[in-house]
């Protein structure tokens, strides 16, 4: 199955062409978050790059959070105006598990965390036993000592730029806590792709309509809000 996968949620532009989890062609590029300007043309040079039309995809998969506001609405919108225009199936992927298939973890737990700004990280904590993954800490938003004070034994492997932002902080707390590759802390639209093959094999709905993207907070706009409301 051709698979059209992408992930908007940070500021890197990753977008993938995949056979079922492998990958074909896939950028994996800082833009600083002009996703608006990029997505569309990254699409069009995967593609070319893989030798593929959008005629040859089968099914989209994007991710969808949490992570970034406005990269999250712009993916989740582009690849759902796709879904709808080409009659495609559309998986939504949560992000943090993406992160999960950025390296063959077996029996490890695994911690993948973003920066979420505001002295924050979005965050998820996975224990992986002969492969089989199981999430025990759901994806929060929080400072990193709260997902620090949930974590289980042993100690865990920690990616994203999240674990890069607080290592010093993460390793006075946990000492043997240990760091994938910089390699492994990118966010990847073929592990986007590679969840969602999982996601259609458990049977999870590929209907486009009902796909939107998680944020886990409030926008700055809509908590000012929330605070001027309260506090007439």
């Amino acid at each position: 199955m051709i698979i059209l996968a992408a992930d908007t949620g940070t500021s890197i532009n990753t977008v993938a062409v995949c056979d079922g989890d492998r990958p074909l062609a896939e950028t994996i590029v800082e833009t600083g978050r002009s996703h608006s300007e990029k997505l569309l043309l990254t699409v069009d040079w995967v593609l070319d790059e893989a030798g593929l039309t959008l005629d040859d995809v089968q099914m989209l998969a994007i991710g969808i959070g949490p992570g970034s506001f406005t990269g999250l609405r712009i993916g989740a919108a582009t690849w759902k105006g796709l879904a709808f225009a080409r009659n495609l199936p559309l998986v939504a992927v949560p992000s943090l598990d993406a992160m999960t298939r950025l390296a063959p973890f077996y029996n490890e737990v695994v911690c993948p965390l973003l920066d979420a700004r505001m002295h924050e990280v979005f965050g998820a904590v996975y224990r992986f036993e002969d492969g089989r993954r199981e999430k025990v800490v759901a994806d929060s938003v929080c400072p990193v000592d709260a997902i620090l004070d949930q974590m289980p034994e042993p100690a865990p492997i920690f990616l994203g730029n999240g674990a890069t932002l607080y290592r010093d902080q993460i390793v006075a707390r946990i000492p043997g806590a240990r760091f994938a590759p910089a390699a492994c802390s990118v966010p990847r639209a073929s592990a986007v792709a590679a969840e969602g093959v999982a996601l259609v094999g458990a049977g999870i709905s590929t209907g486009a309509a009902a796909v939107s993207p998680v944020y886990l907070r409030k926008s700055q706009p809509e908590e000012k809000k929330s605070q001027s409301e309260a506090n007439p």
